[in-house]
């Protein structure tokens, strides 16, 4: 508004009077005026009251009491201008064909929704605020406080910075539901506690699930506004919320009939014959089949999302094998639920329990150096240690470093293939291999961290070659030359 005056004109329409009326100052303060009195050639379909200050003051919002409390109207409060009269919200004139704005009603705090702008020379204009930050908060219900038991839905809570969170105004946007409207109202709730108020945060609960029952996820798109009593601001959205509102469980099966066509039979497995009746009102989308073995543990053996009322289930017994014969039969506990996309029925359990023969663990044959004992695992001490043996028991003697020598002859073997291969060369060992050094070619890959084409450039690795008699005796378990390996001509 302009400058502070003493005069001001309060309109609003003809279809209610204004008994009472309380004014207060831009920062919420109570201004008392000096008189109160009916205005007089007010335009046509309103009344008018004419206000005066005994000393220059600045209304801004006004509390009416109506003789019919039940039928509210807006009020437009005016400065009066030489008898041109302006809206103390915007300076903008009064047009009873268009009003505007209407003058904030109600308790004093709504002046923290509120933000003037000096326009220089004493006017200034005011504006509701933008919510600041907003955010949409979607949790679980949690459970019923008495009951324990699960709510169901969601908890959809909005968070920003900005005080007054009874005037919040909430509308959403269902983004993948055909909406011709679009946005539509959204009622909430404050929930705002002393800690969230004392750091400028307000909070509010929506009232209502947002989007159908369906257990499918829905994007929304919300957006958030002061509405002061109808002098409603900018938007604020939130864009791109996730909910998803999950169905009730279905009802289970109403009976289940679990039949055995053939029990285990060495190696040929057993087959169960199920049959269900799902549930006439809710039945669910699928149906999930279990047995419970006779340690206790539930094993799953059927699921379908199909039409179908029965099924053959084979080798049911796989779930508990003997480690030895003869096999025995033990019993399995049939058990079944009806599905939905969000949630699963309680059991409905088979009349009695069937018994089915048990699978025996396969014995698996040994390994030929298992059954001959001759697998070893020979570390380099003790090769050179074998090795010194048998160089003694082919001379037949050796001198009394014996030992070292065989041991530096070996460190030099293996240090002279080595120094060839790291050179880049090969050594070949007849009956024994080929040892390489090996290049790879340079290739295109990428950077896993940043997904950038990068060059792997080409190095050196270490190959080894068995020759045929190697490979050939290793298969048979002897040792062979590459002679008697080789097919005879």
């Amino acid at each position: 508004m302009s400058t502070p005056a003493t005069s001001y004109r309060l309109f609003y329409p003809d279809s209610n009077t204004v008994t009472a009326l309380a004014l207060f100052g831009p920062d919420g303060s109570a201004l008392t005026p000096q008189s109160v009195a009916d205005g007089s050639g007010d335009p046509s379909g309103f009344k008018s009251k004419v206000i005066t200050f005994a000393a220059a003051s600045e209304p801004l919002f006004a509390t009416p009491t109506f003789q019919n409390p039940g039928s509210p109207v807006s009020l437009y409060l005016c400065r009066d201008d030489a008898g041109t009269f302006k809206q103390v919200m915007d300076e903008t004139v009064f047009n009873s064909a268009s009003p505007g704005r209407p003058t904030p009603k109600g308790d004093a705090s709504q002046h923290l929704l509120y933000t003037a702008t000096d326009l220089g020379g004493g006017i200034k204009t005011y504006a509701v605020k933008t919510p600041t930050d907003p955010v949409c908060i979607v949790r679980d219900a949690g459970k019923d406080p008495i009951s324990g038991a699960d709510l169901p839905g969601n908890a959809i809570l909005f968070r920003w910075g900005g005080a007054v969170p009874t005037l919040l105004e909430v509308e959403a946007d269902i983004e993948d539901i055909t909406d011709p409207a679009g946005f539509f109202p959204v009622g909430v709730s404050n929930i705002t506690t002393y800690a969230e108020s004392s750091v400028g945060l307000s909070l509010v609960k929506s009232d209502s699930q947002i989007v159908p029952q369906d257990g499918l996820g829905h994007v929304v798109n919300f957006r958030l506004r002061y509405n002061v009593n109808g002098d409603a601001g900018p938007w604020a959205t939130v864009s791109n919320a996730y909910i998803q509102f999950d169905l009730d469980p279905p009802n289970p099966p109403t009976s289940l009939t679990v039949q055995l066509l053939r029990d285990r039979v060495d190696t040929v497995p057993d087959v169960v014959k199920v049959d269900w009746v799902k549930d006439g009102t809710v039945p669910g989308d699928g149906i999930e089949i279990f047995a419970t073995d006779y340690l206790g543990k539930k094993h799953i053996l059927y699921t379908s999302n199909g039409p179908e009322l029965t099924c053959r289930i084979d080798n049911v017994s796989r779930f508990v094998v003997q480690d030895t014969g003869p096999a025995v039969a033990r019993p399995y506990v049939f058990s079944i639920v009806a599905t939905n996309l969000s949630a699963k029925s309680s059991e409905k359990t088979a009349a009695a329990p069937l018994n089915i023969t048990s699978k025996v663990k396969a014995v698996e044959p040994p390994t030929p150096d298992e059954t001959a004992g001759t697998a070893r695992d020979v570390e380099y001490a003790t090769l050179k240690a074998e090795v010194h043996t048998a160089v003694l028991a082919a001379l037949g003697a050796l001198p009394a470093e014996g030992q070292a020598i065989v041991n530096s002859a070996v460190d030099q073997i293996v240090l002279k293939i080595k120094d060839v291969v790291a050179k880049g060369g090969s050594v070949t060992l007849a009956d024994f291999g080929i040892i390489a050094a090996k290049w790879t070619k340079d290739r295109l890959a990428r950077n896993p961290a940043t997904g950038a084409p990068v060059v792997v450039p080409a190095y050196r690795s270490l190959g080894f070659t068995p020759s045929i008699g190697f490979k050939v005796g290793t298969k048979q378990g002897t040792v062979m030359t590459d002679a008697q390996a080789k097919p005879a001509p």
